[in-house]
Order: structure tokens, then C-alpha cells, then sequence
């Protein structure tokens, strides 16, 4: 992984205010007869989740082997307050990857105030980064 750096964190803090004004919304899940529910993400969700990318939040790792551990941060949120940089850019990582594998999953993340609690931190780190 490469070292995360401040021009990174500015392509997604905007995003820090929308949450915190409650403009950004995830989306919800739709409901056809004859069809298996979907997930019909909202334009604010589909501009984090490009932002990610755009931005290099998501990178290559294995993920999936860190799944247990992101789930540590996402039962106790608390230990955001002590996370680096790295950790929030695999969090970032696991949480836009896993969406992939299980629909709903970055929504689930916006909704519990998973994803606000990480941009919180990037925020804290911003000014220690190159």
C-alpha cells in the first residue's frame, strides 16, 4: 500500500459536510413485483463511492482476509479515534469492495454512521499528512 497523502483526504472531506448537514443519503431498497429486492443507490451515494476511487481510498490488499478486523472498527467505533491513516484507507477499501460482493453493504456503512466517523478521523489526520 502506498502512503496516503493530503491531496487524497481534500478529494473526499467535502463529502464530511454533506453528511454532518444530512445531505447525503445512501439510497433504498426497491421493491418490483416479480423481482428479488435491489438496491437503488442515491446520486450523493454514487459521488462518494467515484470519489473513493477517483481518489485512491480504494486499493489493492486483500481485503477480504481483513474483514474481521474492519468489523472490530465497525462494532466499536471508538477505535476510529486512534486509527491512522492506512487503516481508514482500508476501510474505505473494504467496505467499497465488499458492497460489490454483498448489495446494500456501503449503504449499511452510510447509515450507521460508520462511513461520518472515518471522515471525522481523515479530518483529524488531514494536516499530518504530506
Amino acid at each position: 500500500m502506498t502512503q496516503v497523502t493530503r491531496k487524497q483526504a481534500d478529494g473526499i472531506l467535502p463529502f464530511l459536510d454533506r453528511f454532518e448537514r444530512g445531505e447525503i443519503s445512501a439510497g433504498e431498497w426497491q421493491h418490483e413485483s416479480g423481482q428479488l429486492p435491489f438496491f437503488g443507490p442515491s446520486e450523493s451515494y454514487l459521488e462518494f463511492y467515484k470519489a473513493l476511487y477517483e481518489h485512491g481510498w480504494v486499493v489493492p490488499f486483500d481485503w477480504s482476509k481483513w474483514q474481521d478486523e474492519a468489523q472490530r472498527y465497525v462494532e466499536s467505533p471508538e477505535k476510529i479515534d486512534t486509527a491512522d491513516a492506512a487503516t481508514v484507507q482500508k476501510l474505505f477499501t473494504t467496505h467499497a469492495r465488499a458492497d460489490r460482493f454483498c448489495e446494500g453493504h456501503l449503504a449499511e456503512m452510510f447509515r450507521s454512521g460508520h462511513i461520518l466517523c472515518l471522515l471525522r478521523r481523515l479530518r483529524v489526520l488531514r494536516d499530518e499528512l504530506e
